[in-house]
């Protein structure tokens, strides 16, 4: 029997078990340049960090010892090749994750552009059900392939397998990861790459002498569910205070997640203090004196952006973000939000030796902390350190090109850091696909959108324009009768909780829309990295607030007292619009039509706004949501239905869920009540039945 015939005689089960032993992720007969497809699997579980499982029960707990990870109890090393395939985490102490084949973070899959992807999808977790999302690629003609759970499908259950395929387009840096609840955060992620077709005009390299780094901010200490109810209720220290959310440099703030350290492909170290760590062995990058590399940066993180350089290398050069390239662009470092994706160049010219890539977290804390990723970039031929300090504060002068910083997500940083900002209103694209002419139009339909916290004291959720999304509980792409998409409590001056939902371009024509992003009125002040799937938009303008020579925002300095006016009572901007009446429809005056940039992912300024254009030309129903974890969780997300019209049928057979409720059952209608309505209200209903029966 032949190795071909071997292949294709192997069961699935097979290959699921072969996959979690190996930790790779596709077949190799398939994914090459030529194959018309690119087929992998994925088994999904719970693990331990700092526990070596391939020596039998018990485990081999670990520790970190001088760069290196070795038996806790007599300290002996392990083979390097074995070392790699550790979970680390940042070494604090064994904490669960969620592993693919094995691996914290998921394996790689690379395919070709335009093969067909089929992706076997395992769940070995005991009671966790899950998804996974192509971030990135559009699901042309495959929407319920898009894995938003009760968007795109039904979770797959413990136990239930579950087969994606789709179409390998668009090129460049992606990633997939979990679209239930908050397990991105817990490690259900991995690298996704398309390889763009031969002969394209694109900036190199893109298959060798390249490096992926995917980074995590993460937190030793709770799970994601414990997480997302610190952040609803608050988080204390030992002494019973109040911890208050962490702010960037501009005033503008974060969350109440505690960042305890940065992760760069599943490894970082732990600080005690501002300048000591637990030694915890970091991933390694080889490279070769001046040879030329690509770093394709992923931000899988739940809430922090990261200022992305290189050790003792500067500039380095920006070619692509979100998977479209861009103008070459010269910069000292860059940010990079929760979603995004960055691809540098590095020009490895510096002396042989041992260098840090580095990922600060851009919050600000105490002189005695320090948050940041790192990896280690190793000149071969030359000693490595395995543990090499942190590296040394870098300060920039005044002239020339080497403080800028690309993606900020406010205008500036203090005069006195002598750092230039630059967005992606100073980019171009550089993409073959990029063709901004398919967004001109006489006919244009603009959207506003607020993604922002607004309501009463004590009720400020997540929310879009003021409604808080609420999932469905069938599959909405396959199961459209059967979800309740009425918003009938919303008005412009109240917080609705439903299922947002805006139907686009009903009879496909192709239309061309312009959304407005906001991150305006009493419930801005938060970071929002927002994401759009089914599309990529054209970057049209970035519009931030006003900041003083400090960098801090100024008083009613925000845009909603400047471009734009929220006509509610209550200044929830959920009902915003032009302030100018002539901007109305896309006649916004100052927007970009030189080469605008491409992008899937985009961050929506503290005080200001973002205009994006696409054209409607994939039917389906694509989430519009935050892409910080503990934002969307709590509800600032939406439906965009595109062209219902013209939707294509689901496959034969398709997974189908719903709640069951007793007919008739008084029960069932206040639960109901209960996850529709004020928590208030709904318990004054019970009381007021209860009363009922009773009497």
């Amino acid at each position: 029997m032949t190795i071909q015939h071997a292949l294709l005689q192997t069961t699935d089960k097979e290959w699921f078990d072969r996959f979690l032993r190996t930790g790779e992720a596709c077949k190799s007969n398939t994914c090459r340049l030529g194959d018309s497809t690119c087929e992998c699997y994925l088994t999904i579980d719970h693990a331990l960090t700092m526990m070596y499982r391939g020596e039998g029960q018990p485990a081999v707990l670990l520790k970190p010892l001088k760069g290196r990870a070795v038996r806790f109890y007599n300290e002996t090393e392990f083979e390097r090749s074995r070392e790699d395939t550790f979970i680390l985490a940042d070494g604090y102490k064994p904490r669960i994750v969620i592993v693919v084949n094995g691996r914290f973070p998921g394996p790689t899959i690379t395919a070709r552009e335009g093969q067909e992807v089929i992706v076997h999808v395992r769940n070995l977790m005991h009671t966790d059900s899950t998804t996974i999302h192509w971030h990135g690629l559009h699901q042309k003609k495959s929407p319920w392939s898009d894995g938003v759970a009760f968007v795109t499908q039904c979770p797959i259950l413990p136990g239930q397998n579950y087969t994606y395929k789709f179409n390998a387009k668009p090129f460049g840096t992606s990633f997939y990861h979990a679209h239930i609840g908050d397990q991105r955060t817990m490690g259900l992620y991995g690298p996704l790459i398309i390889i763009p077709k031969p002969d394209q005009q694109i900036s190199s390299p893109q298959v060798d002498n390249v490096f992926i780094a995917i980074i995590q901010d993460w937190n030793h200490d709770d799970d994601e569910d414990a997480l997302y109810q610190k952040m609803l209720w608050g988080v204390y220290d030992s002494s019973g205070n109040l911890v208050t959310e962490t702010k960037d440099p501009s005033g503008a703030r974060y969350s109440r997640f505690k960042c305890h350290s940065g992760l760069i492909n599943g490894r970082g170290r732990f600080y005690r203090s501002s300048t000591e760590h637990n030694e915890v062995p970091l991933t390694r990058f080889e490279v070769e004196q001046n040879e030329d590399y690509r770093f394709r940066v992923i931000s899988a993180a739940t809430l922090y952006p990261f200022r992305v350089f290189v050790e003792g290398h500067r500039p380095i050069y920006i070619l692509a973000s979100d998977g479209f390239e861009i103008g070459k662009t010269e910069v000292e470092s860059f940010i990079i939000h929760p979603g995004e994706r960055i691809d540098f160049l590095l020009n490895a010219d510096e002396p042989l030796g041992t260098y840090l890539l580095v990922a600060e977290t851009l919050e600000v804390y105490s002189e005695n902390e320090y948050h940041a990723a790192e990896a280690i970039i190793h000149y071969k031929n030359a000693d490595i350190n395995p543990n090499p300090p942190k590296v040394t504060a870098r300060t920039c002068d005044s002239s020339g090109s080497t403080c800028r910083v690309f993606n900020c997500p406010f205008e500036h940083f203090s005069s006195q850091q002598n750092r230039k900002c630059v967005s992606f209103n100073d980019v171009e694209s550089n993409d073959p696909n990029s063709n901004a002419n398919e967004v001109k139009s006489n006919k244009v339909k603009e959207m506003f959108f607020n993604f922002a916290f607004p309501g009463e004291a004590g009720y400020t959720p997540g929310s879009v324009n003021g409604h808080q999304f609420l999932p469905p509980t069938v599959a909405a792409y396959a199961q459209p009768g059967l979800v309740d998409y009425t918003c009938e409590a919303w008005n412009a001056s109240t917080i609705c909780e439903c299922t947002y939902s805006v139907t686009i371009d009903i009879d496909n024509k192709d239309l061309v829309y312009q959304f407005v992003m906001t991150n305006i009125g009493g419930g801005a002040g938060w970071s929002h990295p927002v994401h759009l799937h089914g599309h990529s938009f054209y970057v049209m303008k970035m519009v931030f607030a006003t900041y003083d020579s400090d960098g801090k925002l100024t008083q009613n300095g925000t845009q909603d007292n400047i471009d734009i006016i929220c006509p509610d009572s209550k200044n929830f901007c959920s009902d915003a619009k032009w302030r100018n009446e002539s901007w109305v429809e896309g006649n916004h005056p100052d927007l970009n039509w030189i080469n605008p940039p491409q992008k899937d992912t985009i961050i929506i300024p503290t005080g200001g706004y973002v205009i994006i254009r696409f054209k409607a030309d994939n039917p389906g129903v694509w989430f519009f949501h935050c892409h910080i974890d503990l934002h969307n969780t709590n509800g600032m997300g939406m439906i965009i239905n595109e062209s219902p019209k013209s939707q294509p049928k689901v496959p034969t057979n398709f997974p189908k869920c719903k709640s069951f409720e007793t007919p008739g059952n008084i029960n069932s209608a206040l639960d109901h009540c209960c996850h529709r309505l004020m928590f208030f209200f709904c318990i004054t209903f019970h009381l007021l039945w209860s009363y009922h029966i009773i009497l």
